[in-house]
């Protein structure tokens, strides 16, 4: 059973006080979790997080609907991301590119600085640069699920965006929430931008392989890597860019450069 915690007639909160049965898609069969912090539940909570999350993120967009809500205010949006980034979690690409478009075809930042203003409660500047980052983050998913729902163009066009030549340094801009001014002047600035990218050109590089441009997939997972060197410390640990790149070699019969490569990161 699902209380709303309210105050004159507004949901505060949500009490959680029974058993809730979620699912993650609408043909598999309905899941019964556990009560919440119960004994079953706190002995697998990391095999029912993602249910918990997807749960919780349905629920507060369905309160979000019951108010009269403006469409890019940053909580709902963050809430659409959030179940998007969940159900990408869950393989379920179908809704997760659902709800990453939602994110995108609502996010208008200059609209949203006018309503905080207009609130004053918020200072427009930051509220814009967290729509921004949202977008951006909502054009990461969206492009992850379409390359897995077997459609890498339409993944490579959510990445490009307008076609500009500056496109992915832009979104990774977004990305970050860091201009390349911040960049030069600030060492972890520099460092966030640089993450940023890598992620950005590793997305394009799965992108272009799956269209079947070799050169240009190992192209930008060159840049990612180079890109990664510069915020990383060492070569050690988890790196998607020497992924994509030991991929493209593996795909253009390199072999011996790619062995070569896997075995320096050990």
């Amino acid at each position: 059973m699902i209380l709303p915690q309210c105050s004159s007639e507004k949901a505060k909160g949500i009490l959680l006080t029974e058993t809730v049965k979620s699912s993650t898609d609408d043909i598999a069969p309905k899941v019964q979790l556990p009560s919440l912090a119960s004994p079953e539940d706190l002995k697998d909570i990391e095999q029912n997080a993602l249910a918990r999350a997807r749960m919780a993120l349905q629920i507060a967009l369905k309160l979000f609907g019951e108010e009269d809500t403006i469409s890019d205010e940053v909580e709902l949006q963050s809430a659409r991301l959030s179940l998007a980034y969940v159900c990408l979690e869950e393989k379920d690409f179908k809704t997760a590119l659902e709800y990453s478009m939602l994110v995108l075809k609502n996010n208008n930042p200059d609209q949203a600085t006018t309503n905080a203003a207009a609130k004053e409660t918020v200072d427009d500047s930051p509220r814009a640069t967290m729509l921004k980052r949202q977008a951006a983050t909502a054009r990461m998913y969206a492009s992850e699920a379409s390359a897995l729902l077997g459609d890498p163009m339409a993944s490579m066009k959510i990445l490009v965006g307008d076609g500009k030549d500056d496109a992915f340094d832009r979104l990774s801009s977004d990305l970050g929430g860091v201009t390349i001014g911040m960049a030069s002047t600030n060492a972890k600035a520099k460092s966030r931008l640089a993450k940023a990218q890598t992620m950005v050109r590793c997305s394009a590089s799965v992108a272009s392989a799956s269209l079947g441009n070799l050169p240009a997939s190992k192209q930008l997972a060159m840049s990612a890597q180079a890109m990664e060197n510069s915020y990383m410390a060492s070569r050690e640990g988890p790196s998607q860019a020497r992924k994509a790149l030991i991929y493209c070699m593996l795909r253009e019969g390199n072999h011996g450069a790619a062995l070569t490569l896997l075995k320096s990161t050990r």
